[in-house]
């Protein structure tokens, strides 16, 4: 009996930490979506609750780190809202979560250069051909948007950006798919 309240208390004590989180990103995104342009380091918050809750609500399968520059913490730095939040939803849910076998790892990196916040996103999943593969199996009548929507705003956001203002590409280890890197550049404001 003692085993059964002792559980019931850990689905509770686990509610109440997802709905805070939630509470918290929920709360975080409403603040920004009232600007085109939010602090870099807001925006860092925003990333880090919700890696949180996902790792959290995929019961810890896979570990990440997100790191910036101390000077983009510090300073005067604005991005567009959530701008990099998709391509880190694509690599959680279709690379991290499709692996069958491994540590799921995800980084996120975010440092200046030159003109440019360059963002540098790395997990190692099962990259994007299997990824693909396994989506086209599942839903094949599902028609993302999010990377398209995201790409028209960076593209916006650095004023008819270049080609190579968003590079995603497969890793490659021993001739194996090892996940996806995906470098983001936005100009500083």
């Amino acid at each position: 009996m003692l085993l059964i309240i002792l559980s019931k208390q850990t689905r509770f004590d686990k509610a109440t930490t997802y709905l805070s989180r939630f509470a918290r990103l929920i709360r975080s995104v409403l603040e920004s979506s009232k600007n085109n342009l939010v602090p870099f380091y807001k925006d860092y918050e925003t990333l880090q609750i919700y890696l949180q809750l996902e790792q959290f609500r995929c019961n810890d399968k896979f570990a990440f780190a997100i790191n910036a520059d101390e000077v983009l913490l510090q300073g005067d730095y604005k991005v567009p809202p959530l701008i990099v939040q998709p391509f880190v939803e694509n690599a959680i849910h279709h690379g991290l979560l499709n692996k069958q076998k491994g540590e799921k790892i995800l980084s996120v990196n975010a440092h200046l250069e030159n003109n440019f916040i360059k963002y540098t996103i790395i997990d190692n999943g099962v990259g994007r051909t299997r990824a693909s593969e396994i989506k086209n199996n599942n839903r094949p009548e599902h028609k993302s948007l999010g990377i398209q929507i995201t790409t028209e705003r960076i593209y916006l956001h650095n004023k008819k950006g270049t080609w190579n203002d968003i590079i995603i590409r497969d890793r490659i280890v021993d001739g194996t798919h090892e996940g996806t890197e995906v470098e983001i550049k936005l100009k500083v404001v």
